[in-house]
Parts: C-alpha cells; structure tokens; sequence
C-alpha cells in the first residue's frame, strides 16, 4: 500500500447557476415586431373581409324587406309598396292602411339607409316602386313598375345582387 495522497474525486454536486427571472429588452422589441408584423399583415385582409360581410348583410335586409312588403300587402289585405331610393341608398314598405282608394299609407319597419347602416354600400336599381295586391302576387301600373329587375348592392370591388321575377319572387341571391 502506498501512503500516496490521490487527488479527491470531484464531488458530484450540481453546479450553482445564477437564476435571473424574466426577459431582456432585445427578446421584448422581438415579439413586439413579430406582432406589428402580423397585424400589418391581416388588417387588409379583415378590412376586406368585413366589407364583403356589409354588403352580404344589406343585401339580405333588402331580401327581407321584399318579404315584409308581401306579408303587410296579406295582412291588410290591400296594396303593399316596396320603395327603392337608389339615388339616396334607402328603401321601406308602405301599405295602404286607409279606406279602399284613399290611399292613406303607413310606413311599415324602418326606412333602410344602406349606406349609413352598412358602412358605405351604394345601392343601384332600375325600379322605384314595386307593388303586391293583397294575395301578395306583384302587379305593375300606374306608379308600380314592373318586377323583373336585378338590384346591386356594392361596396368597394364587392357586388352582391338580387333577381326580382315578374311574379315578385327572389329568383337568385
């Protein structure tokens, strides 16, 4: 045996790292940029996104308006009018409320302002006035044009439109 000394093994023993919580200011402008450049990137897209939505919507609340100018024409059993006011971007239902052939009309729902309602959509149609007797079959004469028209709804390169039949139904939206 040799009374020699060997060198002490290391001892196995974790080394102590000095432990700093959070982030450096270079990795905050990094995320801050990759996020600048995200949005940068989707906000035309949302933008168009939500252009082509309004005109959609208005498109339907025209559908829904033909429809409600119909049913007042059932339920009252007389004349029923659809004003279209393209020059403005409005349309309503009026019915004739009154005594037969007075023609004291009221206006049914609410006049619709595409534009101010939808954001900007223009609205275009060959027709001022469609009119529906009180079986809410679509008639013209007199102040009431013909049905078989295409209504145009449009915003920016967006255009939605509605076929009107002579029957007065919505053949295609």
């Amino acid at each position: 045996m040799s009374w020699r000394r060997e060198a002490a093994a290391p001892q196995d023993t974790p080394r102590q790292v000095k432990c700093c919580r959070g982030i450096t200011l270079l990795e905050l402008v990094m995320v801050m940029m990759v996020i600048a450049l995200l949005l940068g990137l989707s906000l035309p897209l949302a933008s168009a996104l939500a252009g082509r939505f309004r005109v959609g919507s208005a498109r339907d609340a025209f559908v829904n308006t033909h429809a409600r100018a119909r049913a007042a024409a059932v339920q009252f059993g007389r004349e029923g009018r659809l004003h279209i006011a393209a020059d403005r971007g409005q349309f309503w239902v009026e019915v004739d409320t009154g005594v037969p052939g007075a023609m004291a009309t009221d206006t049914i729902g609410k006049v619709v302002n595409v534009a101010a309602e939808y954001g900007g959509v223009t609205l275009f149609s060959p027709r001022r006035v469609l009119c529906f007797d009180a079986r809410a079959l679509a008639y013209s004469g007199g102040v009431c044009e013909p049905h078989d028209a295409i209504i145009e709804f449009a915003r920016m390169d967006r255009v939605d439109t509605v076929q009107l039949s002579l029957g007065g139904s919505v053949i295609r939206r």
